[in-house]
C-alpha cells in the first residue's frame, strides 16, 4: 500500500485521527504493516448491550524519538479505539394498527364521532333549509294566487258579418260560337279584327259576290218575265170562261188557254226559286253577328280562298261573362247555386262585379281533385273581356247587426261553451282624458290612456301595465255560438253589446278571480 495515502478512518474513531495520521509518520508506518499483515483480522464489534461500558481510559501519548533510525520506523500499528454501540430497544413485529393498538381505537373513535355529528349537523341544516324553501314557495304561490292577472280586454259590438270564399278563375264569354261560311267564295272584306266588340246583325265578313249578284238579275228577270205571261194567261183564261158561257168559243179553246196559263205559273214559280236561291246565296256570302259580342279568334285573311267547311273566327257573346273556376274538394260543400259572388280583375283594380253562381260540376276531377264552377256577371258595358285574370270571393254567410267577438275569446269544448266577462272596479278606474293621451308603441284603449303627457311618460307595454288601475274581477259566463269564422264567432245568446270580455290569460282565470286589464281592442269589420 502507498504510505502516502491515509486510509479512512473506521467507526469508531475520531474524525480528527486522519489529521494526527498524517502529521505522525512513523505513527502511520506502523498502521499500514498492521493491517497489511496477513494474519490479521477485524476487531468485531462488540454485541450490543442494554446498558453503555464506561468509558475506557485515554491511551497515554507515546514519546516520539529524537532521531529514529531506519530499523525502528516499522513498529506495530496502535490498536484502534474500540466502539461501543448504543443499546436499541427491539420493537414488536406485525403491522401498525397491532403495534400501535390504543392509538388506532382513539382515532377510529373520533372519526367517527366527526362522521355521525356532521351528518345530523348537515341533516337539520338540510331539513331547516327545505322548510325554508318549501315556506318561501308556498308563500310565493298564495302571493300570486292572490295577485291580479293582466289581461287584454275586448269590446263586444255589433257589425256586418260576412263570411266568404277566395278562388282563382278566369273570364270566359257567355257563348262561343265557331264562325264558317256555308258556301265557298273568295274573301272580300273583314270588318271587325279579334277583341273588337259589336252588335247583334253586325256584318262581320264578306266573300265576293259578283257571280251571285249577276245570277240573282238573271233569276229575277225571267222571274219577271214569268209572272207577267202567267197574268197574260190568266186574263185569256177569264175572257174564254165568258166566251165559253155565251157560245162564242170552243171547250177546247178554253182548256187550251188554261193549259197556258198553268205553264206560265210553272215558269213563273221556277224563276221566283232561282231568283230565292240566289237571294240566299248573297245571305250566305255575308257573315253577320248572331249576337252582340267580339272575334275571339280570326283565322282569315282578305282574297283568301275557303271552302263551306273552313273556320273563319270564333264568336265570343259578352252581354254577360262568367268567371269559371276551380274548386278543392273540402270546400265543395261551401258553395250551391244561388249564392252570390263579387269578382275582381286587374284591369279595374278599385271596381267590383256582382255575380250569381250559375252552375256547379257534379263531380270531381281524378287529377287535379277539384270541381269545377262558374258565376254568372252581367256585362253591359263590355268591360270584363274573355281571358282576364279573376279574383273571385264568394259569399258563405251574412248577417247584419250581428254580436261579433274574437273566436280566441270563446272557451270550452263540443258542448258548454262559455267566456270570461270582465267587471271593472268603477272606483279605480284612471281619470284620463283623451286628449291627455301620448300615442306609444301601438297600446290602444286604457292602456294607451295611462300615459300622460309627461316627461316620464312609459315607453312599454310593461311600464303602461304597471300604472294603469283598471283592475276588477271576471264572471264565467255560457254562451250560444253562431256561425264561426277562424277570425270571429258570432254570438247569438250570453253577452250584450258594449261589454267587455277577455282575450289572453286564460290558464290563471277562474269564476270571480281578480284581474288588471291592460289593453281594450275592438273589431274591424
Amino acid at each position: 500500500m502507498d504510505p502516502d495515502k491515509t486510509p479512512d478512518y473506521r467507526p469508531g474513531q475520531d474524525p480528527h485521527d486522519k489529521e494526527r495520521l498524517r502529521s505522525d509518520p512513523e505513527k502511520l508506518k506502523r498502521l499500514i504493516e498492521k493491517f497489511s499483515h496477513p494474519d490479521h483480522e477485524e476487531p468485531k464489534a462488540p454485541e450490543p448491550s442494554p446498558v453503555p461500558p464506561a468509558p475506557e481510559p485515554a491511551p497515554k501519548p507515546v514519546a516520539k524519538p529524537a532521531a529514529p533510525s531506519p530499523s525502528s520506523r516499522i513498529q506495530p500499528p496502535l490498536a484502534p479505539k474500540s466502539f461501543v454501540a448504543p443499546k436499541t430497544v427491539k420493537e414488536p413485529h406485525g403491522p401498525w394498527i397491532l403495534r400501535n393498538a390504543p392509538k388506532a381505537v382513539i382515532a377510529l373513535v373520533v372519526l367517527l364521532a366527526l362522521f355521525i355529528g356532521g351528518k345530523a349537523i348537515f341533516g337539520l341544516f338540510h331539513k331547516t333549509a327545505k322548510v325554508s324553501l318549501k315556506d318561501t314557495m308556498r308563500q310565493q304561490a298564495e302571493a300570486a294566487k292572490d295577485a291580479p292577472v293582466a289581461v287584454k280586454g275586448f269590446k263586444v259590438g255589433r257589425f256586418n258579418y260576412e263570411d266568404s270564399l277566395n278562388v282563382l278563375g278566369t273570364i270566359k264569354g257567355a257563348m262561343e260560337v265557331k264562325l264558317s261560311f256555308e258556301i265557298p267564295g273568295v274573301v272580300s272584306s273583314i270588318n271587325y279584327r279579334e277583341g273588337e266588340r259589336y252588335e247583334e246583325g253586325a256584318l262581320l265578313i264578306s266573300l265576293k259576290q259578283d257571280d251571285i249578284l249577276l245570277r240573282l238579275k238573271r233569276a229575277q228577270a225571267a222571274f219577271n218575265k214569268a209572272e207577267s205571261q202567267a197574268k197574260v194567261a190568266e186574263n185569256e183564261v177569264t175572257e174564254n170562261e165568258k166566251l165559253l158561257k155565251m157560245g162564242a168559243i170552243p171547250a177546247s179553246t178554253l182548256e187550251k188557254k188554261k193549259l197556258e196559263l198553268d205553264a206560265a205559273k210553272y215558269e213563273a214559280e221556277t224563276q221566283r226559286l232561282e231568283m230565292k236561291a240566289n237571294e240566299s246565296m248573297l245571305e250566305k256570302s255575308n257573315l253577320y253577328a248572331p249576337s252582340s259580342g267580339m272575334l275571339g279568334g280570326l283565322n282569315i285573311q282578305e282574297g283568301e280562298n275557303i271552302s263551306q267547311s273552313t273556320l273563319v273566327g270564333t264568336h265570343i257573346n259578352t252581354e254577360y261573362v262568367y268567371a269559371e273556376f276551380g274548386i278543392v274538394e273540402r270546400d265543395v260543400q261551401k258553395i250551391s247555386v244561388g249564392q252570390k259572388a263579387k269578382v275582381f280583375v286587374d284591369a279595374y283594380p278599385d271596381k267590383s262585379f256582382d255575380g250569381v253562381i250559375e252552375n256547379v260540376a257534379p263531380q270531381i276531377s281524378g287529377t287535379s281533385r277539384t270541381s269545377t264552377a262558374r258565376v254568372r256577371i252581367e256585362n253591359p258595358e263590355g268591360l270584363l273581356m274573355p281571358g282576364m285574370f279573376a279574383r273571385v270571393r264568394i259569399l258563405l254567410y251574412s248577417k247584419k247587426d250581428a254580436l261579433v267577438v274574437p273566436t280566441d275569446a270563446v272557451q270550452g269544448g263540443e258542448g258548454e261553451k262559455w267566456l270570461y266577462v270582465i267587471k271593472l272596479n268603477e272606483s279605480e278606474r284612471p281619470a284620463v282624458k283623451p286628449e291627455e293621451v301620448l300615442p306609444q308603441g301601438g297600446l290602444t284603449g286604457l292602456a294607451a290612456m295611462a300615459l300622460k303627457k309627461k316627461p316620464a311618460a312609459a315607453t312599454t307595454l310593461e311600464e303602461a301595465t304597471a300604472k294603469t288601475k283598471e283592475v276588477g274581477v271576471v264572471e264565467k259566463r255560457p254562451v250560444t255560438v253562431g256561425y264561426t269564422r277562424t277570425d270571429y264567432v258570432q254570438l247569438d245568446a250570453g253577452v250584450t253589446e258594449g261589454e267587455l270580455v277577455v282575450l289572453t290569460g286564460f290558464e290563471r282565470l277562474e269564476d270571480g278571480k281578480k284581474i288588471r286589464l291592460v289593453e281594450t281592442q275592438e273589431a274591424e269589420l
